[in-house]
């Protein structure tokens, strides 16, 4: 596989993976640590009525597993081309490719959306607000 080619899938491999894993610490209830401002420490629970950030811990995460991912893509690709190293991705193949990491991440970041806008209170606000219209 030439290089641009492996560039090109490692980078959509990367940016939908993070998108992913994010969505999944979610998914998959997975306790990661959150940074308490005023007490300036991590914990690995979420206490109530403390302000914290679980922001950093699911970021460390997501980046650390698409990292994980997009290096054994980057082996087994390496692997397979290294037989025929001048092949290059058919074009059909980049737009599937490109597809694919473009829809994962749209869902993602919808999914991430919404889940904020539910935690925020925002549908219920403009549930209530839409509710005195006539």
């Amino acid at each position: 596989m030439k290089k641009s080619d492996l560039s090109f899938v490692l980078t959509a491999v990367f940016t939908s993976a993070v998108g992913f894993f994010y969505c999944g610490a979610s998914w998959w209830n997975i306790n990661l640590p959150r940074y308490y401002p005023l007490e300036h420490a991590w914990k690995m629970v979420k206490e109530k009525g403390v302000p914290s950030q679980g922001w950093y811990g699911v970021q460390v995460f997501a980046f650390v597993a698409a990292a994980t991912l997009t290096l054994l893509v980057y082996f087994a690709l390496k692997s397979l081309g290294s037989k025929n190293p001048d092949k290059s991705l058919s074009p059909t193949a980049h737009k599937l490719i490109g597809l694919a990491a473009t829809g994962i991440i749209v869902f993602c970041m919808g999914f991430i959306l919404y889940q904020e806008f539910s935690k925020w209170g925002v549908f219920t606000e403009i549930k209530n607000c839409c509710s005195c219209l006539p």
